[in-house]
């Protein structure tokens, strides 16, 4: 008897499977609606699971989104995009090139608005957006105005905006 309680409870462990979620492209899949737990269970497993590393999917997400706007300041500053905890922090594209502050934040703007409501149509701004609003507890834009020779920072302002998670995710990630 001993041994039948012994492989049952041997034949449950093996059967079960948990998948950790850790990459930005991982939270995209779980934010269009695909099925992990079933995409990524192995064969054997009678009981998949999924479970979030929260703080290295920020991690990804900000050194991805740092990559890409680094590329279109062409490396003319330290940094674009960084993270406090769960505060993310963006310099503004404005700052560095021929673009109306006000467009970039409005454009943010109305980006988190779509994405604390997961109404996204495009794959890529569903990711960006629904990662904003589900992954951090705010951002903050940073628009800083150059002296005339474009050297020194003479002034800064700030955009913040609240992703209202607590409120709309009840316990966030």
């Amino acid at each position: 008897m001993r041994t039948i309680n012994s492989l049952c409870v041997l034949l449950l462990c093996i059967s079960c499977s948990n998948y950790e979620v850790n990459t930005t492209e991982g939270w995209c899949e779980q934010l269009s609606g695909e099925n992990i737990a079933e995409k990524h269970a192995p064969f054997w497993a009678v009981l998949p699971g999924v479970s979030f590393n929260a703080n290295a999917i920020r991690d990804d997400f900000v050194r991805i989104l740092n990559e890409a706007m680094m590329q279109k300041v062409q490396g003319r500053i330290d940094r674009m995009v960084w993270r406090e905890g769960t505060a993310l922090h963006i310099e503004n594209l404005s700052s560095l090139m021929e673009i109306d502050q006000e467009e970039v934040i409005s454009g943010w703007r109305e980006g988190i608005e779509r994405g604390k409501k997961g109404d996204h149509p495009d794959a890529a701004d569903l990711c960006l957006y629904g990662t904003v609003t589900s992954m951090f507890d705010s951002l903050t834009i940073h628009s800083k105005h150059w002296d005339p020779m474009g050297f020194k920072v003479v002034s800064e302002d700030k955009t913040d905006f609240d992703m209202e998670r607590k409120r709309r995710i009840g316990k966030p990630l």
